[in-house]
């Protein structure tokens, strides 16, 4: 099993289809090779997100009157943005023990990719959610840890701030450069004393 499948299982049992409004593990063989016409158009017209993983052993395609094959879902693993895709770099110098946050500013099913490194030594990283409309102590911790570079995906499961927190850990200045391309809003650096 694939660490994608294991973290899709996790977040299903942990009610984040709940959060967003779907099943995130919806049963290939209940769908019969198409999603639901309602899954399909949440999907694609950028509604709550609709995601299932494939594996060759399970799928059974189901074929049409003139025996050609149908498509095996509609519009999953697809959310339609009418809004701009954006590229954007910042670098960030940080002295010993000092700290910086940048936030992407998302609706809920915009994505980003992104990767950060460091020059210099390591620093401690917090990659984080939250928004104020689940109240002050909400918060989605996505990854942690100490290090000199990360890369990876989010898609936003709630409306709001999606980021990064790095501190520095060494005796010596380091430099932390950060690459986000997808969809958001804008990207923010954070007063530390508003977050």
């Amino acid at each position: 099993m694939g660490k994608s499948t294991l973290i899709l299982i996790a977040l299903a049992a942990l009610g984040l289809g709940t959060l967003v409004g779907v099943s995130l593990v919806d049963d290939p063989a209940e769908t019969e090779g198409a999603a639901s016409p309602e899954l399909a158009v949440a999907a694609s017209s950028g509604g709550a997100p609709v995601f299932r993983f494939l594996t060759p052993d399970g799928i059974t395609l189901a074929r049409d009157e003139f025996g050609q094959p149908l498509p095996f879902g509609n519009g999953e693993n697809f959310i339609a943005r009418e809004g701009e895709f954006k590229t954007k770099r910042i670098a960030v110098s940080l002295d010993s023990d000092t700290s910086v946050e940048y936030k992407a500013l998302m609706r809920q099913g915009d994505a980003i990719a992104f990767r950060w490194s460091v020059d210099g030594g390591q620093v401690y990283y917090d990659f984080h959610g939250h928004d104020d409309a689940f109240g002050p102590d909400f918060f989605t911790r996505y990854d942690e840890g100490e290090g000199t570079e990360r890369s990876g995906t989010v898609m936003a499961a709630y409306s709001g701030q999606h980021g990064w927190y790095w501190l520095n850990i060494e005796v010596e200045p380091v430099t932390i450069t950060l690459d986000v391309a997808g969809f958001y809003d804008e990207l923010v650096e954070i007063d530390p004393g508003t977050d």
